[in-house]
């Protein structure tokens, strides 16, 4: 097949590569090529097309890859691998049909967080309108709901944590190829799924420093108190009291409050936990700032397979993109401007509308393509120096997105 390097690492030729072979090393680098990550095994042809427009040769390792009957068996039980989902209609449609849906949705999910926390008796029929119109709007196209989840009041943070979870897990359930009543299934479950921290003191629940050993122990308890507070209710499902449950069980069994390992977590709970890491680390919060989504990312991929389903995560990432549109960019001329897209065929190398100037003054907005090798006056090529959170240096994604100067495509 190839030239051996080691035991298990094989120099092959791209036009030598098969669905099923893991690439591990390229003839560049892995950041100048569109893959999001180091390290790939191959699934689709495309992906074998694109190694051959890109390459010459590869490494491939022996162990981690598998034959073709093998992928194909894994193929046909992923559900990673359904068709892709298009988009019915654009996002300049569908953001004037979500706005008054979000922004219904957050005020129910406040109304109904609040009355729990007032004893009252939890209104299952309210979250499951809030779901359905959301998961309606997902299927129309998620870009919308994905955008409006960046808009974030920092001072309601658990009533629109809980809706922007139910969000993320809507439209990843999508491209996990979930059912549309299971979307709903899976939204309602990402609404309630920390419905226990009514229990848990706002002293302790909005404690800026670090948790006391006992302080953790009552913090943790919420998801005991969820399943208590789930079970009482007739018109609550088992899905979703399994994931009020479960949602802090990792998959190297080290999580909480059973210690679950991987085969006995609920597949919904192993959803729900990418999307409460990732809002819960993308947020600003009276202990710590919010990260921007690429470093949110690392963090997930980082914890793959100890705390999360590599799968799922996989997925994730590929459906939030290392550049999502909405986040703040600092190139390397010092200018600040936000990421507005990614041509599918460099997602490394967004597209950035340009708000401020190399002194972050406000500057005629300009639109600089890095996938185009755009140029600073000086000659040098832009590149983007950090990423920041939606929000950062007082930009005001949403208010560009009002004058028509940002209009994302399907996300």
């Amino acid at each position: 097949m190839g030239e051996s390097t080691s035991a298990d690492r094989i120099r092959v030729e791209v036009g030598q590569l098969a669905i099923g072979m893991y690439v591990v090393e390229l003839d560049r680098p892995w950041v100048d090529t569109p893959f999001l990550f180091q390290g790939l095994r191959i699934r689709t042809s495309r992906e074998i097309q694109l190694f051959q427009d890109l390459s010459e040769f590869v490494w491939v390792d022996a162990r981690q890859s598998l034959n073709p009957e093998q992928q194909m068996r894994e193929n046909l039980a992923s559900p990673l691998m359904a068709q892709p989902v298009i988009a019915k209609v654009d996002f300049s449609t569908e953001i004037e049909l979500a706005e008054p849906v979000w922004h219904t949705a957050r005020e129910a999910s406040l109304r109904i967080l609040q009355s729990v926390k007032l004893g009252l008796e939890l209104d299952v029929a309210a979250v499951k309108e809030v779901v359905r119109d959301c998961v309606d709007s997902v299927l129309r196209n998620r870009g919308a709901m994905l955008w409006l989840a960046r808009i974030k009041n920092s001072d309601e943070y658990t009533a629109e944590h809980s809706l922007r979870v139910a969000i993320f897990a809507i439209a990843l359930g999508r491209e996990l190829g979930l059912l549309p009543y299971q979307l709903e299934q899976i939204g309602i479950c990402g609404m309630l799924h920390d419905v226990g921290k009514i229990k848990v003191p706002d002293e302790i629940l909005n404690k800026p420093g670090a948790l006391t050993p006992s302080e953790l122990k009552i913090m943790q308890s919420h998801a005991d108190e969820g399943r208590k507070l789930l079970m009482s209710n007739d018109m609550i499902t088992a899905a979703t009291v399994d994931v009020a449950y479960s949602h802090h069980e990792r998959m190297d069994g080290s999580g909480y409050p059973r210690g679950l390992d991987a085969p006995r977590i609920p597949y919904f709970a192993k959803i729900i936990a990418v999307a409460d890491c990732y809002d819960a680390i993308n947020s600003d919060r009276v202990y710590s700032k919010g990260k921007s989504s690429l470093e949110s990312l690392r963090v997930i991929f980082d914890a793959v397979n100890s705390q999360f389903d590599e799968d799922i995560v996989a997925c994730f990432i590929s459906m939030i993109g290392i550049y999502p549109p909405g986040e703040i960019v600092e190139l390397n001329s010092s200018e600040v401007g936000i990421i507005i897209g990614c041509a599918p065929d460099s997602k490394l190398k967004p597209r950035i509308l340009r708000v401020l100037d190399a002194d972050r003054q406000p500057c005629t907005e300009t639109i600089i393509d890095l996938a185009t090798t755009a140029k600073q006056p000086n000659g040098q090529p832009y590149r983007v120096r950090e990423v920041h959170p939606s929000g950062a240096f007082g930009v005001d994604i949403e208010d560009y997105r009002r004058k028509g100067l940002i209009i994302p495509a399907e996300l």
